[in-house]
């Protein structure tokens, strides 16, 4: 083999080469490509899942920002404070602090919880139906963080400190997601928006941001009451239980997730319809009207509220019908 046949057999292995590595180096800037937008979808579809085991259901929690995401992956969640700079007057500081939310189990809560009636006191209402109250005295739901609720990226972490790694949720080139609870936004593998660019037409198509629309549905509930002796109800109450993710507002606090309890009052109605304040997920709802009757109740129901109308009609009985004591 001559050294002009050697060179030129070396000239054919490098452009070999260069053509193999740039296929492969354009194979992985489409799979990172493809990976954002399977991520987006994954967790935009965990966040409008319809039934009783996903985030919303467990912790009555609808996230609005990219932090609040990350409960989709893991139990911890990245809580961002600002502060003034106590060194440079004028300035604020940024801390991120990482919580760990409690773990799904059996809460009870009281049957009629004061903060609940703003117009009457819990002994009002208890007063007008003591032998429901006395029964049916709390309510058992279960809430609490039971994921991972999404197949997608791992977390990234933040190992500045070890004991305390700060989770990051990373789109498919690394660049952290944005959310504002409409819309997920990834910068594309620059990490710059695109709007401050000088010149957008000419943005590389691995740079250009991307949106994926994010709808949590917003579930309703139409209630209807069946009186005994087709008593006409004059005021309606109607308290529904859900989970309630608190979020710590004092340095040093921890989160906490407890049931909180909507209340509505209706006025000369057996029909109603409930549409503020209700998330995705088992929920217990208790009826208590006023008749010309006396008062009236109906046991408290375990209701799964899907997306979109929930119809419901509840029997109520007189409250002198029930017993006493507890079963």
């Amino acid at each position: 083999m001559t050294l002009v046949e050697l060179l030129v057999v070396l000239v054919i292995l490098a452009g070999l080469t260069a053509a193999v590595m740039t296929g492969a180096a354009a194979t992985r800037e489409k799979g990172r490509y493809e990976q954002t937008a399977r991520d987006a979808e994954a967790m935009a579809e965990a966040l409008a899942r319809p039934d009783g085991l996903s985030l919303v259901s467990d912790l009555g929690f609808v996230p609005d920002n990219a932090n609040g995401l990350c409960l989709l992956f893991g139990a911890r969640l990245p809580h961002e404070t600002v502060t003034e700079d106590p060194e440079h007057p004028g300035e604020m500081l940024t801390n991120v602090a990482v919580h760990d939310i409690p773990a799904w189990r059996l809460l009870e809560s009281a049957l009629i919880p004061e903060t609940t009636t703003p117009q009457y006191t819990a002994a009002e209402i208890a007063s007008a139906a003591i032998a429901i109250t006395n029964r049916f005295e709390s309510v058992s739901l279960g809430a609490g963080w039971r994921g991972p609720y999404c197949e997608g990226r791992a977390l990234d972490a933040d190992d500045s400190d070890p004991n305390n790694p700060i989770p990051f949720l990373r789109d498919g080139f690394g660049g952290l997601w944005e959310f504002d609870g409409e819309t997920l936004v990834s910068r594309g593998r620059d990490r710059l928006d695109d709007a401050l660019l000088p010149d957008a037409d000419a943005i590389d198509w691995r740079d250009r941001d991307r949106s994926f629309a994010v709808s949590v549905p917003v579930p309703t509930l139409s209630l209807t009451v069946k009186p005994e002796s087709d008593a006409a109800v004059q005021c309606l109450h109607v308290f529904v239980h859900q989970p309630a993710l608190t979020l710590p507002t004092t340095v040093g606090a921890e989160p906490t997730v407890g049931l909180a309890c909507r209340y509505y009052r209706f006025e000369n109605a057996d029909s109603v319809l409930l549409s503020e304040g209700l998330t995705l997920g088992e929920r217990i709802v208790f009826v208590l009207a006023e008749t010309a009757s006396g008062a009236m109740a109906a046991p408290p129901r375990r209701v799964l509220l899907r997306p979109g109308a929930n119809a419901v009609t509840l029997p109520l009985h007189t409250a002198t019908a029930y017993p006493l004591t507890s079963p």
